[in-house]
């Protein structure tokens, strides 16, 4: 398993059977901000398929993460933690040292995952997320400070 960092032509190729679910963000929507500067995305990869996906933006010493996908049947495994865990070790390194997200009131499971990585809550976006009823639903939002890394020369 490892953890290789997408292109444009990458994730269009290899994310279309994450992305199959009528849900936002969309792999359309996210492929376009890789020819933005500062977003960036990264594979969780074995034997050649794609188990999950992450996306964040960097600016300066700030990160936000975008979207975090594992495969249907494969949630609750341990990929998306692997995968979270992977990528703030790499944004670490970049200088990163807050990582902030927000995640739908409903996603206990990611919620808990945030928490355990050390995620705190900071706030809440009231009627922030779409619902299929029409409704609307809270965005909880999440920060994580991380540690000054040492650089590898």
């Amino acid at each position: 398993m490892t953890l290789q960092p997408l292109t444009t032509a990458q994730a269009e190729k290899t994310l279309g059977a994450l992305y199959v679910e009528e849900t936002v963000p969309t792999l359309h929507f996210l492929v376009g901000l890789l020819s933005q500067p500062h977003y960036r995305a990264w594979s969780l990869v074995a034997e050649g398929h794609a188990l999950g996906a992450i996306w964040y933006q960097c600016v300066e010493q700030q990160a936000e993460l975008l979207d975090l996908r594992v495969s249907r049947g494969l949630r609750r495994s341990g990929y998306g933690r692997t995968l979270l865990k992977e990528t703030l070790s790499v944004i670490g390194q970049d200088d990163v040292r807050t990582v902030d997200l927000e995640v739908r009131e409903s996603n206990v499971s990611a919620r808990s995952l945030y928490g355990k990585m050390g995620f705190e809550l900071t706030g809440r976006r009231q009627n922030y997320y779409p619902l299929p009823t029409g409704e609307r639903e809270d965005a909880i939002l999440m920060s994580l400070t991380l540690q000054a890394t040492e650089k590898l020369e």
